[in-house]
């Protein structure tokens, strides 16, 4: 049963002109109710036409967001996220909807639909969200150091600072996990090679290299502020292989040497 503080608010404030409602302040869940992350999308669920809410969508606390549970009471969904955005009623519906614009992690917002079900005891029953990617902001990001190696073989063609296809692929996936993964990134890029060759070539072979990384993952959303690049040259390498001569046995030892490695942590 719906708390009749509620009413009362309502009855006081009135449905539309509602700014603050007195309601309860700690967030506890209903008898029994078992805590739900609201980071599930559900891809069966109905969702209204976002053009038909009453605003353009809010700008919601994203701690309140999360503490969203089942067996919450509607005054406590009110009191973390606010009224529904939809002329759906608030007395007897079993049915909230929300436009919400959540950030992404590197200044920018995503616009995000979100439903609350209650039963029939007017607690929450289920939280939906209507885009897997809406969904993923809100898992905990990460914060611990993300450490990556990628072979300069397969990321680039032969002797080249130009990506091949693969190795675009490659730069673009670690660019959605470090979206996803991290709210405010710091990115090292370091670019290596082997010791063929002369130290000033592979020095600027290996600049160049690390160079393209850092562009692709910008390209990808990546703020450029949060990623540094550098080149090492043959400075540090991870084999210990025999001979000078460049020969394919001595070129296979020496690959893991070509390479470039990414390192990313949270900032804040």
């Amino acid at each position: 049963m719906e708390h009749p503080s509620y009413y009362r608010a309502v009855l006081a404030f009135g449905i539309v002109g509602m700014t603050a409602l007195g309601l309860q302040g700690c967030v506890t869940s209903g008898e029994g109710g078992a805590e739900v992350p609201p980071q599930a999308a559900d891809e069966t669920a109905t969702f209204p036409d976002p053009g038909e809410a009453w605003v353009d969508g809010t700008y919601v606390n994203v701690e309140n967001l999360g503490n969203m549970q089942q067996g919450l009471s509607k005054d406590q969904t009110y009191d973390l996220i606010g009224r529904p955005h939809f002329s759906e009623g608030l007395f007897g519906v079993h049915e909230w909807n929300y436009v919400f614009h959540l950030p992404t992690g590197d200044g920018n917002y995503m616009t995000c639909q979100y439903q609350v079900m209650f039963d029939d005891d007017m607690l929450a029953d289920s939280l939906r969200w209507r885009d897997e990617a809406c969904a993923a902001l809100l898992e905990p990001h990460s914060t611990e150091t993300m450490r990556l190696t990628l072979l300069a073989d397969t990321l680039f063609e032969f002797d080249s600072a130009r990506l091949s296809p693969q190795g675009r692929q490659q730069v673009s996936d670690i660019a959605s996990r470090i979206r996803i993964d991290f709210t405010a990134p710091d990115v090292m890029v370091l670019g290596h090679t082997d010791r063929l060759g002369s130290g000033d070539y592979n020095q600027g072979l290996s600049e160049r290299r690390a160079a393209t990384v850092r562009s692709v993952l910008v390209s990808n959303g990546i703020a450029p502020s949060s990623i540094r690049s550098r080149g090492v040259g043959e400075r540090q390498p991870v084999t210990r292989c025999e001979g000078t001569r460049a020969t394919p046995g001595l070129k296979a030892c020496l690959q893991p040497d070509r390479r470039v490695d990414i390192e990313v942590s949270e900032t804040s």
